[in-house]
């Protein structure tokens, strides 16, 4: 018993000096986890914009689908440009 609470207190001493025993730290993964979230945020709000505005023309005009389609498209469209565009961002980022 005495064992296993003196090597629960050095583990607990060497986590606190910033050791971090135990623990592996992947830098590719974890610095890129920004800005993949950065591009499904952008793709999923201009999907979403696309889908108000369509519904609020179609609210606006009496029309059932046709505005939802065409807004839904639209924000597809966008969210994908968007991508491409971080896509590109991160690749010259990259090659500095």
């Amino acid at each position: 018993m005495q064992d296993k609470n003196e090597e629960l207190k050095k583990k607990i001493n060497e986590f606190k000096q910033n050791k971090n025993i135990g623990f592996k730290s992947n830098v590719h993964t974890s610095g890129m986890l920004g800005p993949g979230l950065k591009i499904s945020i952008d793709l999923i709000a201009s999907i979403f914009v696309g889908i108000m505005i369509g519904l609020g023309m179609d609210k606006l005009f009496s029309t059932k689908p046709i505005f939802f389609l065409i807004f839904l498209l639209l924000g597809v469209a966008a969210g994908f440009v968007k991508m491409y565009r971080s896509f590109i961002n991160l690749e010259k980022k990259k090659k500095k």
